[in-house]
């Protein structure tokens, strides 16, 4: 896989992240807000949860982020390796091919003489 293909996959899963945890912002400030509006929370005690709530979401979607990068950075080894391997494989092939053609076409240069 070429740099810019693993850059980009990077780059989406960071751009993924970002765009779950402002939707959880969004939803956790809607939730908390019709909690105080009803009378459930206090403002403060609104704000003090919207805080901690987002902190806490925050956290664990860096975590998450984290995880993916590291399972895209290992897949992409991973990959990279098998791809190494295979091509190694084919040049074996090849070689093997080239030195069978050598050989029979020693062989009819002998026939001819």
């Amino acid at each position: 896989m070429d740099k810019m293909k693993k850059v980009g996959l990077l780059g989406a899963a960071a751009l993924i992240g970002a765009g779950l945890a402002a939707l959880s912002e969004e939803r956790i400030r809607e939730f908390v807000k019709e909690k105080v509006d009803t009378g459930k929370l206090s403002k403060e005690e609104g704000k003090i949860l919207v805080d901690d709530l987002i902190s806490e979401t925050k956290r664990q979607k860096l975590s998450l982020e984290k995880n993916i990068v590291e399972k895209l950075h290992d897949s992409v080894k991973l990959a990279d390796k098998e791809l190494d391997e295979l091509t190694d494989k084919i040049d074996e092939l090849k070689i093997q091919e080239l030195e069978t053609e050598l050989e029979r076409m020693k062989s009819l240069r002998k026939g001819q003489q």
